[in-house]
């Protein structure tokens, strides 16, 4: 799915993983890789799917690529959910004369 995530909003929700799922250090190195190449939704998804292990170690790399893969889920949801609200016919209000 074609994600349209600026670098900013990538590095915010990095920064947001809890520390289970990514440690602090891993969390700034992934933050600043974002930022150094100005990372955008579709070149973080091709990244997440091959972390360098120094960067991210494999069980953590695991929960991003899990954690990202629900943003890109909720990202498509909303989508669909939009193309259905253009799709939907628009009512107009009718006035009852009782």
């Amino acid at each position: 799915s074609d994600n349209r995530k600026t670098a900013q909003e990538i590095i915010t929700w990095v920064r947001s993983l809890p520390e289970s799922h990514v440690p602090e250090k891993a969390r700034e190195q992934l933050a600043a890789i974002v930022e150094d190449q100005g990372m955008g939704g579709g070149q973080f998804s091709a990244f997440v799917l091959q972390v360098p292990p120094e960067v991210c170690a494999p069980k953590h790399a695991m929960k991003l690529k899990a954690a990202w893969s629900n943003v890109l889920k909720e990202e498509e949801a909303r989508q669909v959910a939009r193309a259905n609200l253009q799709a939907a016919p628009k009512q107009k209000a009718t006035m009852l004369v009782v």
